[in-house]
């Protein structure tokens, strides 16, 4: 017989023989209802004319495409059948559910048209590529899943354009219609899983200094140069230090899009994440922990050398920072994702959803550098050549 039990509400293995988990307290021998196809596929329909309703970026509502009513945000409750959702705390009684094993890949039907719906163990939202009904899938999002909160998106298809010509102005080697107008219509706005880390680092941080002076004696200058062992102790208090949760996502890109504006964050409602698509965390933070504290040191390190203002320049020497009482939360932050391809290679960009801000690698179009180099030549040598020939008469 098995030592230990899962539980069927929180996933977490507990002692065999016991009637309640011992961690969330659910009831073990309980049986629970099975989730039909239809049940773990949600889908968010407008009250007056039945068509899907798409989460509108400039009213903050749910906006119907076919009648344009438009909803707030919540009162379309009846959809949300599922209410044993618990927000993610991080802590050992989630430690198993955290690590629950991800199929590789999904199948869902769509009720509109009847379709399957493939998509990967990770994504939590997406739309039929037949009908394109957008559909929320809930049983990615319940338990020790559901995030903590959520940034909706502020920047829509017009944003997009804007700050794509903002982006390109005044780059004159790129190449013609390398951003075409399809491709800003089918860019895809994705809701990236990270974790916000919170904590307090306590301890003491030694910098090497130094001080320099100059001076001239006859023919000779001098630099003196005088050497100081720095020791600061203090502590520093973290909060909201983001890791990217999902493993999809390149951490570069994720990065280059900061900062956030983490009061924006509202709690996690379904509703959000209709008409974009959304991943689950595929990276715990236990996994992602060294990284918010790598980061928390950096900055920790930053401000300490930055105190002692005194000194010509202050290097770190030994670092005796330790992380204390570290916290998280999940969250779900709006990025669009599109790729570009130029000249057989693929060119990546993400945009913050919020802000607007867009990073990537842009192409340079081999014959617009060639004429910028070779037509301003040819112009100089005319120019030469006709003087030269002027002052030969």
């Amino acid at each position: 017989m098995a030592d230990t039990v899962r539980c069927p509400v929180c996933n977490a293995e507990t002692s065999a023989g016991k009637k309640f988990c011992e961690y969330c307290g659910s009831e073990l021998n309980k049986k629970q209802p099975t989730m039909t196809e239809s049940e773990r596929i949600e889908e968010y329909k407008c009250p007056a004319c039945g068509s899907p309703l798409v989460f509108n970026t400039d009213s903050g509502k749910l906006k119907c495409g076919s009648c344009d009513n438009e909803y707030d945000v919540g009162t379309i409750k009846q959809y949300q059948k599922n209410k044993t959702e618990a927000e993610f705390k991080w802590d050992k009684k989630y430690a198993n559910a955290l690590n629950e094993t991800l199929p590789e890949m999904t199948a869902y039907i769509c009720k509109s048209c009847g379709a399957e719906i493939i998509t990967d163990g990770t994504t939590a939202a997406t739309h039929c590529p037949y009908c394109d009904n957008k559909v929320i899938i809930m049983e990615k999002l319940t338990g020790a899943l559901k995030p903590n909160g959520v940034i909706p998106f502020r920047v829509d298809k017009k944003g997009i354009k804007e700050k794509i010509d903002e982006f390109c102005k005044g780059k004159k080697l790129l190449p013609k219609d390398f951003f075409t107008q399809k491709l800003i219509d089918e860019v895809q706005g994705v809701y990236v899983p990270v974790w916000l880390f919170d904590g307090k680092l306590d301890g003491k941080v030694s910098l090497d200094g130094t001080t320099s002076s100059s001076y001239t004696t006859g023919n000779y200058r001098y630099t003196e140069t005088s050497h100081y062992l720095v020791e600061c102790d203090g502590s520093m208090e973290f909060t909201r230090v983001p890791v990217d949760g999902s493993e999809k996502m390149p951490d570069d890109l994720m990065n280059s899009i900061e900062p956030y504006d983490y009061s924006q964050i509202v709690p996690f409602d379904g509703q959000y994440l209709s008409g974009f698509l959304a991943d689950r965390y595929d990276k715990d933070p236990d996994a992602s922990i060294p990284i918010a504290s790598q980061r928390m040191m950096n900055s920790a390190v930053a401000a300490f050398s930055n105190a002692v203002n005194k000194y010509s320049s202050a290097t770190l020497r030994n670092n005796g920072l330790t992380l204390t009482n570290p916290s998280v939360k999940y969250v779900l932050l709006p990025v669009y994702i599109f790729n570009c391809k130029y000249a057989g290679k693929i060119y990546r960009f993400a945009m913050n959803g919020q802000t607007g801000k867009l990073v990537g690698e842009l192409p340079i179009d081999k014959g617009k550098k060639a004429r910028s180099f070779w037509i301003p030549f040819l112009i100089a040598a005319a120019i030469v050549f006709v003087i030269a020939l002027f002052l030969l008469r």
